[in-house]
This record gives C-alpha cells, sequence and structure tokens, in this order.
C-alpha cells in the first residue's frame, strides 16, 4: 500500500450530518464523502466523476483532526412556495481553529501521484464543508509505502464499524489540564454511496463509523498503516 500525507488548517469547518434540516449539526471530523470531495475539487471533478474515481482506483483515506473551539451560526432564510414567501431559520455548528491530516492511500502508486499533483494545484478551491471554510494546505508529503501494523489505541481520528462496547478511556488525569474537553467515542451511520440520476443523487449505501476523540484503547486491535510516524486506519 502506498500512501500520502496531506495537512492542513481551516478557520471554520462544518460537516453536516445529512438528515439534518433546520438544526445542522456538525460531525467532529470529516467523513468519507468530504474527503472524496475534497480530492475531487483538486483533481477538478464534480462529485458524481470523485465518487467513480475513489470507487475505480481503489482511493483509501485516513483522517487525524482537532479544533480548538465551536460555534454556532443562525442563517434566516425565504422558504418560496406558490404565491407565498415565509421566512424561517435554521442553525449550524461549526468547528473553529481546524487542524487536519489526511493519509490518502491506494495500491497504485501512479494513481496516488496524479492525486498527489492535484493537491499540490489544486483545479478548484478546497473547502471543508461550506464554500467560506477555506481549506490551507500547509503540507504535503511525499509517497511512501506504508507499513501495515496493529494498532489498539487511538486519539481525534474515525474508524469504521462500531467500537463503542470495545473501547476503555486512555486519558491520563493527572496530566490533563482542567480546561481540557473530554470527548467519548461517538456513532453515526453515514453514506458511502450513491445512486445519481442527473443533478439528483440518492443514498444507497450507509455504513457505521465510530468518531474518535479523547484517547482511547480498544481492547480488539485494528490493523491500521503507520505512514510518517502517524498511525491511520484507513476507510
Amino acid at each position: 500500500m502506498f500512501a500520502f500525507i496531506v495537512k492542513g488548517f481551516a478557520q471554520t469547518a462544518s460537516f453536516r450530518i445529512p438528515e439534518s434540516h433546520t438544526f445542522q449539526p456538525t460531525l467532529p471530523l470529516p467523513p468519507v464523502t468530504t474527503l472524496t470531495g475534497l480530492m475531487g475539487a483538486a483533481l477538478g471533478l464534480n462529485f458524481k466523476e470523485a465518487m467513480i474515481f475513489r470507487k475505480q482506483k481503489e482511493i483509501l483515506f485516513g483522517v487525524i483532526g482537532s479544533h480548538q473551539g465551536e460555534m454556532k451560526d443562525l442563517w434566516k432564510y425565504n422558504k418560496i412556495k406558490y404565491n407565498e414567501s415565509l421566512k424561517d431559520v435554521l442553525i449550524r455548528e461549526y468547528l473553529t481553529h481546524f487542524s487536519l491530516t489526511i493519509a490518502i492511500a491506494s495500491k497504485e502508486q501512479m494513481v496516488l501521484s496524479e492525486v498527489r499533483d492535484c493537491f499540490c494545484n489544486p483545479k478548484y478551491a478546497l473547502t471543508l464543508g461550506n464554500s467560506d471554510d477555506l481549506f490551507k494546505i500547509i503540507h504535503i508529503s511525499s509517497i511512501v509505502e506504508a507499513e501495515r501494523v496493529e494498532c489498539s489505541s487511538f486519539e481525534n481520528t474515525v474508524l469504521a464499524g462500531d467500537h463503542t462496547l470495545d473501547y476503555e478511556s486512555a486519558i491520563d488525569l493527572k496530566n490533563t489540564p482542567v480546561t481540557y474537553r473530554i470527548r467519548a467515542p461517538q456513532v453515526f451511520l453515514l453514506p458511502t454511496d450513491f445512486h445519481f440520476k442527473g443533478e439528483e443523487r440518492r443514498v444507497s449505501k450507509r455504513e457505521q463509523f465510530t468518531f474518535v476523540g479523547s484517547p482511547i484503547k480498544l481492547k480488539t486491535p485494528l490493523w491500521a498503516y503507520k505512514i510518517q510516524d502517524l498511525v491511520f486506519v484507513l476507510l
């Protein structure tokens, strides 16, 4: 398996849970669909084309990220109906001062070279949520051969499947600042594939993902990949 790392920063980021409407909470980290769209923007592809590219080339993602704060944004908008216009509001959650490290992996080194070149010179602006949530790249590593390892300790990452019954806390309370916010793992059932019909898309597949915040240790280790001293579970 070959892989490279992209490190970046966003002043704000928001990863809306698909079923949310007037109140739009954010996921703690970008899901696979957001990472696919980010890669597509770099390559100059629309979302449908990016999904096809990821599946055909068997691209995998790993993610590690953290933020320094949260906020809510209140939007006022008009709902247009036949012969009438109704006012309404929605609230959207954002993460602030968001740092993100993405691992992009594939068995084909030439494919990764193409993707890496496009992240160095993206075709479209890279965002993490809305068009205002610009993603500033601060480092792109070279392509390396990833080392497959067993790992049981995780923090600020996303794991495939539900691991909420298979972990114990690994927080060192004696050396943890009082201001540190402890976040237990959260499981979300998220879309991973779609049926496309013109500009319309419908969810065709959902999978469970565990979003890990504070340090945990799994009772059953997972296979992961070590890439430049960082360990990622690939999705």
